[in-house]
């Protein structure tokens, strides 16, 4: 109960912010005057995202085991559909879950390919924004103070759960070595449920075992992120934006990276507050009023 007051405070806030400066006349004037046609067109790019997430998660489940497309398909939009449902992101624990449920596979395991999901999309978005930083400059603006504490953040966190994976995997048993230590003073039935649950866990990121799966997982996550950004390209389109195509894009870019971070705050269901916020705040860079925005 008290997390759930907290993510509506954090959501309060946050809207807050985003919704101020807004001029709600010139909103529905925005609105009314946007190209629809674009959003649907945006829609159709949002379905793909989740089609090759769910690629994505078949190859980091592989080493476990083959599941069909069609068959992780609905598992997947379930988790995504309940973190837009509910609070504090539950369905990153509900997939597994029902991972566990359809496909017999253990819950850690599947826990763990989705907490090296969460890192790749996390370093591969760092490298979009990274980037997107460094054209500023040719763009003639400068690149904002805030926006590059958030990508030194986002490496700082990113970058040290990827090496504590990296660890987990390539010293599986010094990692548990060192568990057993620090749970040696716990009763033995819930030390050794411990250490079955961080063995299943590591189990989970055997997929980097592989240098074809870790390939094919960094092309798939770039597809995943160049999907998304296509649509945040669209959107901006549709709201007629910003004049340039080239300046649209390098926007869509930061929008989708800070957005995509932002959220990662729990808050109310599908981000809500730190969602707009991050996005006014990401246009505002390009001089994008805060209604448009």
């Amino acid at each position: 109960l008290l997390t759930f007051f907290l993510t509506l405070a954090i959501t309060a806030i946050f809207l807050g912010i985003a919704l101020y400066p807004v001029n709600f006349p010139q909103l529905i004037e925005a609105l009314v005057n946007s190209d629809h046609r674009l959003m649907l067109l945006a829609a159709v790019f949002a379905l793909l995202d989740y089609v090759l997430r769910t690629a994505r998660w078949q190859r980091f489940l592989a080493p476990t085991k083959s599941i069909a497309l069609a068959r992780l398909f609905p598992v997947l939009v379930i988790g995504f559909a309940l973190n837009n449902l509910l609070p504090g992101r539950p369905g990153e624990f509900a997939r597994p879950y029902w991972l566990g449920r359809r496909e017999n596979v253990s819950r850690m395991v599947g826990f763990g390919t989705i907490v090296i999901e969460r890192v790749a999309d996390g370093i591969v978005l760092i490298l979009f924004l990274v980037i997107a930083l460094l054209l500023f400059k040719p763009f003639g603006l400068e690149p904002p103070l805030l926006a590059e504490e958030i990508t030194f953040g986002a490496v700082l966190i990113f970058g040290t759960a990827f090496f504590g994976l990296i660890f987990l995997l390539v010293r599986e048993e010094l990692a548990l070595s060192i568990l057993r230590r620090a749970s040696q003073f716990l009763p033995i039935q819930i030390r050794s449920r411990i250490e079955r649950m961080l063995g299943s866990f590591v189990i989970g990121l055997h997929s980097l075992r592989s240098p074809w799966d870790v390939a094919a997982i960094l092309l798939l996550s770039l597809a995943i992120w160049c999907v998304e950004g296509t649509s945040y390209f669209l959107i901006l389109t549709a709201f007629h934006a910003l004049p340039q195509d080239s300046l649209r894009g390098l926007a869509s870019v930061v929008m989708m990276a800070l957005v995509n971070l932002g959220i990662m705050i729990p808050a109310a269901p599908g981000g809500l507050g730190p969602y707009e916020a991050a996005g006014v705040f990401a246009l505002g860079t390009f001089q994008v009023n805060e209604t448009l925005a």
